[in-house]
């Protein structure tokens, strides 16, 4: 093992520590965490619960990659590209959406949830990290997927960032629409003046 594939392992870690840590805390408030794929129906459903299939997925890649364990068939056949500089930019991609799913976290406070509950969204949040950026824990999450796929270029996390991009952008559009129904000129006001990921305005 490299350093590389020991602190991909660690940020690994790190990542799930902070989501599974977040969601105890917050659930031990009394409020429900996981509102992904609830009080949803069809295609709604499906495609929301297939994130949870999405990140198994991709978990099982960044350990077997990092572990150098052979996935269905050498995943060595499937490499894109392998430079170092890749593996450096992977590496600083992913200490970027460490810290900035941390401080995304921390911007929730008690309105952390997994997914939108469509029955409970009450609050919207505009303080923080969410001055900069609508949709933090969207950003972080596809640069983690993003930096493992620079450090382990090859078709199957390709195939995991570009099922997380579209599966977000259409997330967001739905998130959007609810919370312009719900909180109305304040989000509308908030949307044009904050950029949508960072550094891009609609």
């Amino acid at each position: 093992m490299t350093f590389f594939d020991v602190y991909a392992l660690i940020m690994l870690f790190t990542f799930y520590t902070l989501l599974i840590s977040k969601s105890i805390l917050t659930h031990k408030k009394g409020h429900d965490v996981i509102a992904l794929g609830k009080h949803k129906k069809g295609k709604a459903k499906a495609l929301e619960l297939s994130f949870y299939l999405g990140m198994g997925f991709f978990t099982y890649l960044v350990i077997t990659s990092a572990l150098n364990i052979p996935f269905i068939f050498q995943i060595e056949l499937l490499i894109l590209f392998d430079f170092l500089v890749t593996d450096i930019i992977g590496f600083i991609l992913l200490n970027i959406s460490i810290i900035l799913f941390a401080f995304a976290l921390a911007s929730f406070k008690d309105a952390w949830r997994i997914g939108v509950d469509h029955k409970k969204t009450n609050t919207l949040i505009t303080t923080g990290v969410f001055k900069y950026t609508r949709n933090p824990t969207y950003l972080a999450i596809f640069l983690l997927f993003l930096g493992y796929f620079l450090s382990y270029a090859n078709f199957f996390f390709l195939g995991s960032v570009l099922f997380i991009f579209f599966a977000f952008n259409h997330q967001i559009r739905k998130e959007e629409k609810l919370l312009e129904l719900l909180f109305k000129e304040s989000y509308l006001d908030y949307k044009k003046h904050t950029s949508k990921y960072f550094g891009y305005k609609k």
